[in-house]
């Protein structure tokens, strides 16, 4: 009798097991949002790149609407000061966010071996995606050619960025784009340096080449601010990319000259950063250099 009702039980369980399937296809499928994962944006990213060495923008797509500009000039799509001389692109750096639909890149380009007279540029482009199609193009490009510099050495982008952080290292994406704002704020000398979370191991580099921590540069990526004249004001700031996984935040901002350091360079500068345990581990800035340009070309957008 025993056995029979042992029997009996495991039936009747598992003919509630086989019924959960029945139950769950059953069930109403509710469609996936039409918005772009990440393997979306590096999609476009990779699109986008082949397009500038291919010199051929037809498998690109683009909403009607597009807005494009180089160097903060308003420009066609394509026409841009990398188009129809890059052969090769050497230097690869990827960033993207799903929420806000961006999508950057950083290199560096070449027109060798395929040109007579070797010329490279330090380049960098933000992609906004709306519905699978291109809406938005930032390109900022800088002639780097001169021999020994970065952008003729640079091969392998630092895996820091794509590091995946524990849990108990990350921070939330308000307190990521907080600690880049922070950041803006310090090199305006609005905030006190200390008061910046560094991580004793930052490093800061701008056109890849370091600006904190070497031979030639003095100061950590806070001691430099005691410097009066490291100084300038950041307007316009735009935040793009928030990926609190792997702890990067990107944000765009106008360095401006200020009235007591009028020779100051300013420049629409690009900044990366790497954060770690809430404190700014590693930063990556990006700009076109000797004031050719000082506003972005998107200081009214929303």
């Amino acid at each position: 009798m025993a056995m029979t009702g042992l029997i009996a039980r495991i039936l009747v369980a598992a003919a509630g097991a086989l019924a959960v399937p029945a139950i769950v296809s059953a069930a109403p499928k509710v469609a996936a949002a039409p918005g772009c994962d990440r393997h979306c944006l590096l999609q476009f990213l990779t699109d986008y790149t082949e397009a500038i060495t291919d010199n051929d923008l037809s498998r690109l797509k683009v909403a009607p609407t597009l807005r494009a500009t180089t160097n903060g000039v308003p420009t066609a799509l394509g026409k841009g000061e990398v188009w129809g001389k890059v052969s090769r692109i050497v230097y690869r750096q990827a960033f993207v966010d799903p929420v806000t639909g961006a999508a950057v890149f950083y290199g560096t380009m070449t027109n060798s071996p395929t040109r007579d007279q070797e010329t490279w540029w330090f380049y960098v482009v933000r992609l906004k995606i709306v519905d699978r199609q291109v809406t938005e193009v930032e390109e900022i490009s800088y002639d780097g050619t001169l021999g020994g510099t970065p952008a003729t050495t640079l091969e392998l982008p630092d895996r820091i960025w794509d590091t995946v952080l524990p849990e108990s290292e990350r921070v939330s994406r308000e307190q990521l784009f907080k600690l880049a704002d922070m950041y803006f704020s310090a090199v305006g000398h609005e905030v006190d340096y200390h008061d910046v979370p560094w991580h004793p191991e930052c490093q800061r580099r701008e056109l890849f080449a370091f600006t904190v921590n070497s031979r030639m540069q003095g100061g950590s990526c806070g001691g430099e601010f005691k410097n009066p004249a490291m100084k300038w004001p950041v307007t316009e700031r735009r935040f793009y990319i928030a990926d609190e996984v792997r702890g990067v935040v990107l944000a765009l901002g106008n360095f401006t000259a200020p009235p007591d350091y009028p020779n100051n360079n300013p420049s629409t500068v690009m900044e990366v950063f790497k954060v770690q345990d809430g404190m700014l581990r590693h930063i990556e800035a990006f700009f076109r250099g000797n004031g050719q340009r000082i506003g972005s070309g998107w200081e009214k957008q929303p």
